[in-house]
């Protein structure tokens, strides 16, 4: 018995396969019809349908008849299509290829349309995932198995045209090629894009296709090629093609007729406009293109209507050419994926999301991993955005490769791919699959996308090992090397190796927050010239809207689990809570990979994005000033645009002292594309500032007003800028102070308020109301635990954890001097509370008359010490009763090696439930935590200052040592190890009551206005 059972699973199993490798791409024998998207000649089936999903691929008995048109459906579940079954409840959602075999049946029901008449109704699919049969009225239509492209079925043998006509849907989560349709990211399945019906006569077109070639005196010839196929052999009708070419006032100009023929199926036309308004992402214009058939009497019998754009692209060199003009790639990689909407993005949510890039300044974008719903293109095209059109297959179908019988699936998917999109400008490049190794099979391919459209070029995304050995020795098809990751090793190799430009079409992997790479990436990129640009990794986090119960992905034994059916890290790291009920699941590190966030909130890696993109940036960094005179500043701007002048650009600008404005001005920019330019400003400076601290303020607005680039420069006053620090170290003493020093604690009254410094370590801040601050001598060797670390730390955890420790203060002594109190603390940190690893050393503490309070400190780790600094320095915890930090320094963001040119020099504030709020901020002059009514002032001796919510808790760190985030691939930049590190550092604190008259902070901050904090989360994964 237990033999038979075993013999009857291991049938089923290998009859699922069976089913699953007939559905292919290729071999259908389904005629092609060029897309009729007219939304007046369409119906739309669209809405809610019938729906029932059941465990493996074979449809069981009691549901044999399912797609009959008499078969009760009663009991089944309703579902929203285009959409995915994991979003609307129907499963648990899967990762990667890690995808449960499953049949989802789906039936709606549609009317016949009078206007059908005489005609042949096509019934078409833009996407499934992952292989679907097809049919309508019992009857099959078809079937089609890759998940990203378009397949279209003539259904009018099986309509009826006096009752309801019943379409029923085979969906399986298997086909021939469906690990090709897999991907680092949610592995969705269901109906994820339109279903449409439309008509077409018995002569009708079967391809439209548009060439634009652009010459150097930038005139267009323009050619057509149409298509004509026919049901039946013998037309009755006398046919001609009319074909016009319209600007957008209308105008045509260009206007072919010709005779169809029955011996004929392709018909050629060319024409040449003069100086035609070309596209570019730049300046996206757009031309209505026209093709009909019409009859004898005028009758129009089919209608295509579309815009295209005049443009050509071309390869010279290294350089990559739209218009004979080479550009620059600022790219990023998108994946089609919505928390709510799955795969089945809405037109307004693909709108949102292209304004928000455009905000970014990104002006490329490479479809990761697969062409994209027909709206995306359309936007891209409207919008202006370079696209590069991935054919879908992906390397968890890799082992694939080297099977001749996948061949017809690849070319089929290639085919399909071109076949769709070849009109749409904002395509330049066509890339094949993602990550894949380069075989034969692989050549075949790109030569037959080669042979379909030698219009573009093409490319091979690599991981970085195949990428270098295919540099050397590319295929003689491909016109891009592309690869992913590279060091700056690979990339010294690459530059010497190729003879063709390199497009980094993944980089900077965007992990959490962390996005340590892209400043010294991009500018690397910015100075060689065989790279044409690259596509940050990526866009937007991965995740799908859950109650974030998490039932897959964790084991008692999950060695035993693949990679892809395994969340490595805990919990609490998997995601984002938007509430204590939703919950972005981004399978914890593998979908927290965007510089937004899943429903698009930007994270501080979208601004440095935006800041390092900027097709205009000002390239002085200070300015020299004389106060009592006119001054000229000279600002030297380039604009970095391939095509625009920066004719209606504004350049506005503001002198501040603090906050004061001294003068103001702007100037409309006139700097051609790709140049540089100076603006000279003239200003009169008054005979006195406060504090010698000017600040020239520039902002670059767009033709629509819209800031796109800001930049704060200091103005050097002749070596007279003042050094906060020492000013507030010899600041007067106003007030009577007290000391009082014993064995055991030392403090200093000055005012209102007392400073205390006891044996144990442990500093407090006392006022009349009692104590303002009681905390330990923390030392800070770290950061919180984040997604970022533990992705890190899962092979090598380098860092300590706790990463504040408490002090044993092995040594005290105060004395009293007549400037203040003096008190010197031998101290030693350990590591997890142990005594076998520690950081030890000096502290001194300087209590001075004048009320102000000095920290310095001299460590080093113990001999045996090991791992690494992400920051290192002594802190402060401030309790609860202060919210809000203001600080004059560089924000808003935070500073860390690698993540810094999105700051200026400013004056901010940030409340500390911010979702911004944590971490170092350098060049800070002045910091201070106030609730209002207090204020706590703090100066750093190297203007690091790291601030941490724990809590509730304000910490304040004065930070010695600052290391980045690193990413996914590459360790923190500056990260140093504990044995070689002196530890050194100086922190000034002072306390003040905010009705003081006589304040240095009210002469700086003037006031200190109430913020709200930015909260869009209740919890995140951090950084």
């Amino acid at each position: 018995m237990k033999i038979k059972m075993i013999l009857l699973v291991s049938f089923l199993l290998c009859l699922n396969g069976l089913l699953a490798s007939t559905i292919t791409s290729f071999g259908s024998g389904q005629r092609h019809f060029y897309p009729v998207r007219e939304r007046m000649m369409v119906k739309s089936l669209n809405g809610t349908w019938k729906f029932k999903l059941i465990k493996g691929l074979l449809v069981p008995n009691e549901l044999s008849n399912w797609n009959t048109t008499d078969f009760d459906i009663s009991g089944w579940g309703d579902i929203t299509v285009p959409g995915n079954w994991e979003t609307q409840g129907f499963k648990i959602p899967e990762y990667g290829n890690e995808i449960a075999e499953l049949t989802g049946l789906y039936r709606t029901s549609f009317d016949y349309d009078s206007a059908w008449e005489g005609q042949h109704v096509i019934l078409r699919f833009d996407g499934v995932h992952f292989g679907y049969e097809v049919f309508v009225n019992g009857q099959k239509a078809g079937q089609w198995g890759s998940a990203y492209n378009l397949c279209q079925f003539d259904i009018t043998p099986y309509l009826f045209s006096d009752k309801k006509n019943i379409l029923s849907v085979k969906v399986m989560t298997r086909s021939m090629g469906w690990e090709f349709d897999t991907y680092d990211c949610w592995g969705i399945a269901g109906i994820t894009r339109n279903v449409e019906l439309f008509a077409i006569n018995n002569t009708y077109l079967e391809n439209v296709t548009f060439v634009s070639n652009v010459n150097p005196e930038l005139d267009a010839e323009i050619r057509l090629r149409i298509d004509v196929n026919r049901f039946d052999k013998i037309e009755k009708n006398s046919l001609q093609l009319n074909i016009s070419l319209s600007d957008p006032q209308n105008n045509h100009l260009l206007n072919f007729t010709r005779a169809i023929s029955e011996n004929i199926n392709v018909y050629n036309f060319e024409g040449f406009i003069e100086h035609p308004l070309l596209w570019t992402a730049e300046t996206p214009n757009l031309y209505r293109l026209e093709v009909c058939i019409v009859d004898a009497k005028g009758q129009i019998q089919q209608r295509i209507n579309e815009y295209v754009g005049i443009r050509s692209v071309t390869m010279d060199g290294y350089e990559l050419k739209v218009n004979h003009r080479s550009i620059l790639l600022r790219g990023v990689c998108l994946n089609e994926i919505d928390p709510k909407s799955g795969r089945a993005l809405t037109y307004e949510e693909r709108r949102i999301q292209l304004l928000k890039m455009k905000e970014a300044n990104i002006n490329f974008i490479r479809t990761a991993h697969y062409s994209f719903a027909p709206d995306f293109l359309k936007l891209c095209n409207e919008m202006g955005f370079y696209v590069c059109n991935e054919v879908s297959f992906g390397a968890r179908g890799a082992d694939n490769l080297s099977k001749e019988e996948f061949i017809p699936e690849l070319k089929a998917r290639a085919e399909a791919t071109i076949r769709r999109d070849k009109n749409n400008p904002s395509i330049i490049i066509w890339s094949l699959g993602n990550e894949n190794p380069y075989t034969p099979i692989v050549e075949e391919v790109i030569k037959y996308v080669k042979e379909k459209d030698p219009t573009r070029p093409r490319g091979l995304p690599q991981k970085a090992g195949d990428f270098t050995a295919f540099t050397k020795k590319p295929s003689e098809n491909v016109d891009i090397v592309m690869g992913h990751y590279l060091n700056d090793a690979r990339i010294d190799q690459a530059i010497k190796d190729t003879r063709l430009p390199i497009i980094h079409t993944e980089y900077a992997h965007a992990q959490g927050n962390a996005f340590n790479e892209f400043e010294s990436k991009f500018t690397r990129i910015l100075k060689e010239e065989k790279v044409i640009g690259g596509s940050i990794w990526c866009w937007s986090d991965q995740a799908i809207l859950t109650n974030g119960e998490m039932k897959i992905g964790y084991s008692s034994n999950p060695k035993a689990l693949n990679r892809d059916a395994r969340r490595d890290l805990p919990k609490e790291y998997q995601g984002i809570w938007i509430d204590s009920k939703r919950f972005l699941d981004t399978f914890g590190d593998r979908g927290s990979d965007g510089i937004v966030y899943a429903d698009g909130y930007p994270k501080e890696s979208f601004y440095l994005v935006r800041k390092m993109y900027s097709p205009v940036v000002v390239l002085t960094s200070f300015l020299n000033g004389k106060l009592n005179a006119k001054n000229t500043f000279s600002v030297e701007l380039e604009n970095r645009f391939d095509f625009i002048s920066l004719h209606g650009y504004q350049l506005k600008w503001q002198v501040k002292n603090l906050q004061k404005v001294l003068d103001a001005g702007s100037f409309w920019l006139q700097i051609p594309a790709r140049e540089k330019g100076v603006i000279n400003l003239n200003t009169q400076l008054p005979q006195m500032v406060d504090f010698n601290d000017l600040t020239l303020y520039l902002e670059v607005l767009t033709p629509n007003g819209k800031r796109m680039y800001e930049r704060n420069l200091p103005i050097e006053l002749d070596g007279s800028n003042e050094d906060y620090m020492s000013l507030v170290k010899n600041a007067a003493s106003t007030k009577k102070s007290k000391t009082k020093v014993t064995k055991t604690n030392a403090s200093l009254t000055y005012g209102e308020y007392s400073y205390n410094i006891s044996h144990k370590g442990v500093f407090s801040v006392v006022n009349e109301k009692g104590k303002t601050i009681e905390t330990p001598l923390l030392l800070r060797v770290g950061r919180p635990e984040t997604i970022m670390l533990l992705t890190q730390g899962l092979k090598n955890k380098y860092y300590w954890n706790p990463y504040l420790l408490e002090p044993i203060v092995e040594e005290f002594a105060a004395i009293k001097k007549d400037d203040g109190v003096y008190v010197t603390l031998q101290c030693r940190w350990n590591r997890n509370g142990q005594a076998e690893q520690y950081i030890s050393g000096e502290v001194t503490v300087f209590i001075a008359a004048n009320g102000k309070v000095q920290f310095d400190y001299n460590l080093k780790a113990s001999p045996n010490a090991n791992g690494n600094f992400l920051e290192c320095g002594l802190t402060l915890d401030l309790g609860k009763s202060y919210d809000q930090f203001d600080w004059l320094g560089d924000g808003p963001y935070s500073s860390t090696p690698g993540k810094t040119a999105y700051n200026e020099r400013a004056i901010w504030q940030l409340h500390r439930d911010d979702i911004r709020f944590n971490g170092n901020r350098m060049n800070v002059d002045v910091g201070v935590i106030t609730n209002g009514a207090q204020h706590i002032a703090f100066l750093s001796g190297n203007g690091n200052m790291g601030v941490e919510n724990v809590n509730g808790n304000i910490h304040i760190s004065q930070n010695a040592i600052v290391a980045g985030y690193g990413t996914k691939f590459t360790s923190p930049i500056g990260l140093l190890p504990i044995a070689d590190v002196a530890i050194q550092g100086t922190l000034i604190l002072f306390a003040e009551n905010a009705h003081e008259d006589a304040s240095i902070l009210k002469s700086i901050f003037k006031m200190f206005p109430t913020v709200v904090p930015e909260k869009p989360y209740l919890r995140t994964y951090g950084w």
